[in-house]
């Protein structure tokens, strides 16, 4: 891999350590990078959504901004989801396969259809609207930004046929330069691109890596190279070109994570971070309300103030959300989570 290497120093039990070893505990700094990385996706969500609807105006740096956070915040999730998955296999093929059903493939259907569905009953004030034709193809390619898992829950299948690392490294390296020798469209350019981070997150894994971010400067020299070529000449985000800044990014993102795990702040990202799936599922839908009401109460505000409140708004109410589900243990049934009763009866 081009690039600075994530760290990946074993632990000195690590050699010895039995196959079946005990789950190794939470990484406080994953979820500490899980909070920075879910609070980028909706912050420049909020910006997509008001460029989409041509309200965003010109001369800002968001579209720089913007461009350089999408190299790599999306690609960590992919590195941090391969990370657990040796050990998550360790459980059975069988558990492992149901616990991928029950939250990646559920969610990304069912709130495909209720996106959908949503989308369609306010086309007139939505940006885009989404079609209802060929509805079952959300079966195997999710609708809207549900397309993160469905490219994940490819993975986790790609997994659970086989483990063997070498394999899958090199289809994702081949995979990954295909992006920019034949045309595709962006639902298979995202499953060439992404794969490359998964597989070496699984590989970090099996070296036993704590993923610290070391060699961090490094990589903030990679990633803003890759940053300024590929800015200012117009490549496509899921080009193989990019893949170096990526992980670079992702390597800077390990190393402020974990230089602020022990602090206040850091303690709310971490706690952010453990939400990151149902903030990622939720926040579409009070961003876009809030963008309306703002269209029509302020539409001459700032757009860093309207991307501030309507951002807000969606973590917010994507925890409140939460909050609901799992006080009437619904977060299977709804995709968000494991409920309690499931968590204590699995133990």
């Amino acid at each position: 891999m081009s690039g600075p290497a994530i760290e990946a120093s074993a632990a000195p039990e690590a050699a010895s350590a039995p196959q079946n070893a005990p789950e190794r505990p939470r990484l406080a700094h994953l979820d500490v990078g899980r909070g920075i990385a879910i609070l980028l996706v909706v912050i420049f969500h909020a910006y997509r959504g008001f460029l989409n609807a041509g309200t965003a105006g010109a001369g800002s740096t968001w579209p720089l901004l913007d461009y350089s956070v999408y190299i790599f915040h999306m690609a960590f999730f992919f590195i941090a989801a391969g990370y657990w998955v040796p050990r998550a296999l360790q459980k059975g093929r069988g558990a492992y396969l149901k616990d991928k059903l029950a939250t990646t493939w559920w969610p990304a259907v069912l709130w495909s259809l209720i996106y959908i569905l949503i989308n369609n009953v306010m086309a007139s004030y939505v940006n885009k609207a989404v079609p209802m034709d060929d509805l079952w193809r959300i079966l195997f390619f999710p609708a809207l930004h549900f397309w993160f898992l469905g490219v994940l829950f490819l993975f986790f299948l790609c997994m659970a046929i086989s483990r063997n690392l070498s394999f899958w490294l090199l289809v994702a390296v081949v995979a990954c330069g295909l992006v920019d020798v034949f045309p595709m469209r962006e639902t298979f350019a995202r499953y060439c691109h992404f794969g490359i981070f998964f597989v070496a997150g699984a590989i970090l894994s099996t070296n036993r890596s704590q993923m610290t971010g070391k060699g961090w400067p490094i990589a903030l020299v990679v990633l803003g190279a890759t940053i300024w070529l590929g800015f200012d000449r117009g490549i496509g985000l899921y080009s193989g070109w990019l893949v170096p800044g990526g992980f670079a990014g992702i390597i800077l993102l390990l190393a402020l994570a974990q230089a602020i795990a022990g602090y206040r702040v850091g303690q709310v990202l971490g706690w952010i971070g453990q939400r990151s799936m149902p903030i990622y599922v939720l926040h579409i839908l009070p961003m876009s309300a809030a963008r309306i009401i703002l269209h029509r109460v302020a539409p001459d505000l700032n757009l860093d103030l309207r991307i501030l409140i309507v951002s807000t708004s969606g973590l917010v109410f994507s925890l409140i959300g939460y909050a609901l589900a799992a006080r009437l243990n619904l977060l299977t049934l709804t995709g968000l989570g494991k409920d309690k009763s499931r968590i204590a009866a699995a133990n």
